[in-house]
């Protein structure tokens, strides 16, 4: 995948929002992107063969709700992108091209999975003899809260505990992009056994100037798990 072909030509808008009042503060993030439907016009052979045509939109809202010596951080994301029909390469028609895809994992989204190592869906596959992850999607939905706490301070330095649960996973959107693998294409009516759920616990040590996280997560509850040898 790292060697993926492909050519966008892309319009992408972003709009940021934040309020709140008294404790709490909030931030909603929006983004726009479509590739494509102005440079499709044209026809030429490394178009008819390169060109992606998609439209792509996700949307963050994130509130913190900060109490005396505590405070509730909760967020929640969703996103999609669709490959138009008329993309001409039959190849590239069926999902987004890898590059511009939704994945899950890591230390800032699903906590308890390696990167790209959750979904799609409620797959359950191999990640292949060379230990590459191959697992993303179109569509991603995610929640997360976490409640943190002072524990001690250290020659000036804060030390803080937090408690999280992470929800959420990727899909497909087409069932064309994974016509042997209905698990992995979203279906409302599987949300409740698709969505993947981590808890855990952390450290924050507070430098003032910058953070470092420590973060431990266990699968409460895996969807798309590695099949048993």
């Amino acid at each position: 995948n790292i060697f993926t072909d492909g050519f966008i030509s892309s319009i992408a808008l972003g709009y940021t929002a934040t309020g709140g009042k008294n404790r709490s503060v909030n931030v909603f993030h929006a983004n726009m992107e479509e590739s494509g439907l102005v440079a499709g016009m044209i026809r030429s052979k490394f178009l008819d063969k390169n060109l992606y045509k998609f439209v792509k939109l996700d949307a963050e809202f994130v509130r913190k709700v900060n109490y005396n010596k505590t405070s509730l951080v909760m967020r929640l994301f969703a996103g999609a992108g669709y490959e138009f029909n008329s993309t001409r390469d039959a190849n590239k028609k069926n999902n987004l091209p890898f590059f511009k895809q939704y994945f899950g994992g890591g230390p800032n989204s699903m906590r308890a999975w390696g990167l790209r190592k959750l979904g799609p869906g409620s797959t359950i596959k191999s990640f292949g003899s060379t230990g590459i992850p191959e697992r993303y999607g179109d569509v991603q939905l995610e929640g997360n809260i976490e409640y943190r706490f002072p524990i001690t301070v250290i020659s000036g330095v804060k030390i803080k505990g937090a408690l999280f649960t992470d929800m959420g996973n990727v899909w497909f959107l087409k069932k064309a992009a994974a016509p042997s693998n209905p698990e992995g294409v979203f279906n409302i009516n599987r949300l409740g056994k698709d969505l993947a759920v981590g808890m855990g616990g952390g450290l924050r040590v507070d430098f003032s100037f910058f953070v470092v996280r420590l973060d431990y997560s266990y699968k409460a509850k895996d969807p798309s798990p590695k099949p048993e040898n």
